[in-house]
């Protein structure tokens, strides 16, 4: 027979059971996001290297091409390199707007999944 002190103890030990469980499942789910976020962010991280590689030889080409048409070839370097200042100036003024509330959304979105 069965006593109460009986049905509470299975009782305890299903609810440790349980506990553990449920901890191992937060791990895992952990565990998973952390692979989804490293492995997004390496892929991201690859595609920008190919595209700054890109974008400097783009840059150079240009600034030979931009130099050679107006017969000198350092004010093609010098009209590229004013470019990516302007462009560098104005990514500073609207950093936030342009950049930091983008990312921290894009961070806490594969993080909330």
């Amino acid at each position: 027979m069965n006593t109460p002190i009986d049905h509470i103890e299975t009782l305890v030990s299903k609810a440790g059971e349980l506990a553990e469980t449920k901890l191992e499942i937060w791990k895992l789910k952990l565990v998973d996001k952390v692979a989804t976020s490293v492995s997004s962010l390496i892929a991201s991280i690859a595609i920008v290297l190919f595209i700054v590689a890109a974008i400097m030889i783009l840059s150079l080409g240009a600034a030979v091409w931009i130099g050679t048409s107006l017969g000198q070839l350092s004010y093609g370097f010098f009209i590229v390199g004013g470019f990516y200042v302007l462009v560098g100036i104005l990514l500073y003024a609207f950093r936030k707007s342009i950049l930091k509330t983008p990312l921290s959304n894009l961070i806490i979105d594969k993080l909330a999944r």
